[in-house]
């Protein structure tokens, strides 16, 4: 049984890291090479030979088709095998692979690995912040994590552990009980959409706002809100301002989050951060990298792999009966959802298979 939604959108790649230089990585449990026409479309396809299941990303491009480095059998952007050097160069239509649906959008190349025929680009949600030059800064970066993808969200999701995991993000003089005190929460659904409302009012900014954009150590209103779309993309609404002020007028830090699976127990996990401040401050750009490094690299992602090396070989959490706390309420709902639309799938293919 599938443990991974085909029929959605995943973050495959950022758009500069494909370029005409083939390159490997494995999504769904499914081994990919991607690679860029002469015109600049993005291709991607099974990285198998079907001949002796060599990676196709250690051969060679050849105008628009890849070229296998074993025996030289080569296929084109739909999977085709277009030569068979050992048969006169003949197509061999019995060495066909898979192709799979992939655009871009926002700097990321989009992998559709389900029905390309429901790959519908407007149920990407709406990242405004990475196409928008004038007003944002972006920086990104991108994550090895040996755990599941859930797990990751599932962090993200619940931010009441920034106190206790993040120190970087304590505020000046307040404990650690004092700051989730302050904050009030709210979580929603709408469709297959949570919406996870964090705002705290009465306290100062963190210590790395303070440090990196001078703001003063008063009381001021910041807004945490994360909005995940199924099965793993979060646009995550990021600021703090102070009274009177509108949102652009303080600080504002959204963020793109797209984690996507490489197998039950390991995934990518992309991000793209902008800022408003001081966007032509390249002193800037490095501090804040040096804080999303920390905070991903050194305390959240130890901890992940940490948990999934507890958890064993799956990626099935609920399987393991986990005490809820009531924090725990939009990951738990996101959960929910996916598990939904697995077996509304699943059951789609049993349906499929049986005509």
């Amino acid at each position: 049984m599938s443990v991974f939604l085909k029929n959605c959108w995943y973050a495959a790649a950022f758009s500069d890291e494909v370029g005409r230089e083939p390159i490997a990585r494995t999504i769904l449990d499914i081994p990919m090479v991607f690679y860029r026409k002469e015109d600049g479309t993005p291709v991607a396809l099974l990285d198998r030979c079907s001949h002796r299941f060599a990676p196709l990303s250690i051969g060679t491009l050849v105008g628009d088709e890849i070229q296998c480095g074993y025996h030289g059998l080569r296929f084109d952007c739909s999977g085709k095998c277009t030569a068979n050097p050992h048969n006169d160069g003949k197509a061999l239509k019995a060495a066909d692979i898979d192709s799979f649906h992939i655009f871009e959008r926002y700097g990321f190349v989009w992998l559709w690995p389900g029905d390309p025929e429901l790959a519908d680009p407007s149920l990407l949600p709406h990242f405004h912040f990475l196409e928008d030059d004038d007003t944002w800064k972006v920086l990104k970066g991108v994550l090895y994590v040996k755990g599941n993808y859930q797990l990751v969200t599932d962090n993200l999701l619940d931010l009441t552990h920034a106190p206790y995991l993040h120190p970087g993000f304590k505020m000046p003089g307040v404990t650690p009980e004092q700051q989730l005190a302050a904050t009030t929460t709210k979580t929603e659904r709408d469709g297959n959409t949570v919406h996870y409302h964090r705002m705290r009012n009465g306290l100062p900014p963190n210590q790395a706002t303070i440090d990196l954009f001078g703001f003063p150590n008063e009381p001021c209103q910041t807004r945490t809100h994360m909005h995940w779309h199924a099965p793993a993309l979060i646009n995550f609404d990021n600021g703090s301002k102070f009274e009177g002020q509108d949102d652009l007028e303080g600080f504002c830090f959204p963020q793109a989050h797209c984690i996507t699976p490489e197998t039950e127990t390991t995934c990518h996990y992309f991000f793209a951060a902008a800022r408003n401040l001081l966007r032509d401050e390249e002193e800037i750009d490095h501090a804040l990298m040096d804080v999303l490094n920390i905070a991903f690299r050194t305390q959240d992602e130890p901890m992940i792999e940490a948990v999934q090396q507890r958890m064993g070989n799956t990626g099935d959490l609920d399987s393991l009966n986990p005490v809820l706390l009531k924090t725990d309420a939009a990951p738990v709902m996101a959960r929910r959802i996916i598990r939904e639309l697995l077996d509304a799938e699943q059951a789609e293919e049993t349906v499929i298979a049986a005509e």
